[in-house]
């Protein structure tokens, strides 16, 4: 029988839409009952109504995570709500592909505020009642562009790197507190943040957000380290720490094909 997460409480960003979605509405399923956040308050409602439909008390706040006031806000209404928070998923992200030279400023500042800077907080502030309780998890989507390089997408790599590095070091730091790191690498995810990405032209399959968010909720029960979406994505990754001269190899056989999909890539 599957372990239930009865009367857990989650906060997940960027929960309105996409892999946030799909990660509150497999909680859920669980058993858990959830706080959201996200920037668009429509979405919000509509992925609170269908938690509850699936028989959880869900509560919601806009909040943009890039502002210290906004996420500290969000926090207090959590606690108010619900007294407690078992379960952070630092999912809200963003991306911007091409080459470095193009990428503009306020992109590469857009990629650090959220995809780093917010996660960092967001922990922050959720961990004095973890370690109190002496339980907890808090789960970091990063990317398997947070396990190795990809061209073309060299500062969304380094935001992902930063996300990687911050919950390894987490997950030592916290083990002794009885707080669950898990860092989460996907690979080509079918959300919105990738849409106009032409994976087909590089052999790659497209995970659903549903299937990932599955996936996530199993790592959390089996309490992983580590949960790479896809047996193909873990060999990569694992190839690539093992012989990185190959894999440079392999890149620049598909340099063409890499410059080709992220052309229209739509920052997000």
């Amino acid at each position: 029988m599957k372990q239930r997460l009865d009367g857990r409480v989650a906060w997940i960003t960027g929960a309105g839409r996409g892999l946030g979605r799909a990660i509150a509405l497999a909680y859920a399923e669980a058993g858990a009952d959830l706080f959201l956040t996200a920037r668009t308050a429509s979405e919000l409602e509509e992925t609170a109504k269908a938690a509850q439909g699936r028989g959880a008390d869900a509560d919601w706040c806009t909040a943009d995570v890039r502002s210290k006031a906004a996420v500290e806000s969000a926090y207090e209404r959590a606690l108010e709500r619900f007294g407690r928070i078992d379960v952070l998923v630092n999912n809200a992200g963003v991306v911007a592909g091409g080459r470095l030279d193009d990428i503009g400023a306020d992109d590469v500042r857009r990629m650090v505020d959220v995809n780093i800077w917010a996660t960092i907080r967001l922990t922050q502030l959720a961990l004095p009642h973890m370690r109190e309780a002496k339980s907890g998890t808090i789960i970091n989507i990063s990317s398997l562009a947070g396990r190795m390089g990809v061209p073309f997408y060299a500062t969304y790599c380094a935001s992902k790197f930063a996300v990687r590095g911050f919950s390894e070091a987490l997950r030592r730091e916290l083990r002794p507190d009885g707080i669950h790191v898990m860092g989460v690498y996907p690979g080509g995810t079918a959300t919105d943040m990738i849409e106009n990405v032409e994976f087909d032209r590089l052999g790659m399959t497209i995970a659903t957000a549903d299937q990932v968010a599955r996936i996530i909720v199993r790592g959390v029960r089996w309490k992983q380290a580590e949960v790479f979406i896809g047996l193909g994505e873990n060999l990569i990754s694992r190839w690539n720490d093992i012989m990185p001269w190959s894999m440079d190899i392999g890149v620049e056989m598909l340099r063409g094909r890499m410059e080709a999909a992220v052309q229209n890539q739509r920052t997000t």
